[in-house]
């Protein structure tokens, strides 16, 4: 009785790990095979570490980095590097996404703001 037992566990527990490695391969619940990116999208990589622009063609400092609202997966802001007149970090900023303009083929991206407008905003705490 026993060893029949055992076997039939057995003979299960076999059927069942192709049926584990199978369902492991496909894509999880919610999610889409194949996923593509619109034109008029953005991705992450086309806005880190760009050198921001002021409207009057001042080089102010970098995207730094994006801060993104988990409950809908939506960009609340852009973390701007805002750097001296040496280039070093003077502080960092705070800005609505809606508020820069990617310039296509150039690695620049422009803030819809004067030099004085950037430094005139408050800075934020932010550790990397």
């Amino acid at each position: 009785m026993r060893l029949r037992l055992l076997t039939a566990i057995t003979g299960v527990a076999l059927l069942a790990t192709p049926l584990a490695a199978t369902a492991q391969t496909a894509p999880a619940a919610g999610t889409q095979a194949g996923l593509r990116i619109e034109a008029n999208q953005i991705r992450a990589k086309q806005l880190m570490d760009r050198d921001v622009y002021t409207t009057d063609n001042t080089e102010i400092g970098e995207v730094e980095d994006l801060v993104i609202d988990p409950a809908n997966g939506r960009i609340v802001s852009v973390v701007i590097e805002v750097e001296n007149r040496l280039g070093l970090t003077d502080k960092y900023v705070a800005v609505d996404l809606n508020q820069l303009r990617l310039t296509p083929g150039e690695r620049r991206i422009t803030i819809d703001m004067t030099r004085d407008n950037v430094r005139s905003l408050r800075g934020i705490t932010y550790n990397d």
